[in-house]
């Protein structure tokens, strides 16, 4: 019995090594590749990746034309708050919010570039106009810190 064991365990594995041998190759039913198929394929990745990135660029620019509203907002509102002061700090205040507006207004030009430009070419863009805004704000926050005072 020791002994069966292995013989019929050799006999399985030649049956099936045999059954193997004698079936046919799988056909396959695909259709060749041509280069035709790959560049077809390129270009519809080339296309889908410029939509995507064109999507992304627009997202941003609306995101950043929310935040220049926002501002425009609160510049009025210092605006008010400044025609409050006395005379001596009235002066120094209108130099203030002629400077924020100032960037206020290079602000809202760079986002007039940065929407005119190919979506190849907003990232760099995209890295100034995060810079602008920062500068922005914190020329905002300093001079409404100065109102409070």
């Amino acid at each position: 019995m020791r002994n069966l064991t292995p013989c019929f365990l050799s006999l399985s594995l030649l049956l099936v090594a045999c059954e193997n041998q004698n079936s046919p190759a799988p056909v396959s039913s695909e259709k060749k590749v041509t280069s035709e198929d790959v560049k077809k394929e390129i270009g519809e990745a080339v296309d889908t990746t410029k939509e995507f990135t064109k999507e992304k660029r627009d997202e941003y620019a609306r995101q950043i034309n929310q935040k220049l509203d926002d501002l425009n907002k609160k510049i009025a509102e210092l605006e008010a708050k400044g025609d409050k002061l006395k005379e001596d700090a009235k002066t120094k205040w209108n130099e203030r919010l002629k400077n924020l507006k100032q960037n206020r207004d290079q602000m809202s030009q760079q986002l007039e570039e940065f929407n005119k430009s190919s979506a190849d070419a907003w990232d760099g863009l995209k890295r100034d106009l995060d810079i602008a805004w920062t500068n922005l704000k914190q020329a905002y926050d300093k001079t409404a810190e100065e109102v409070k005072e």
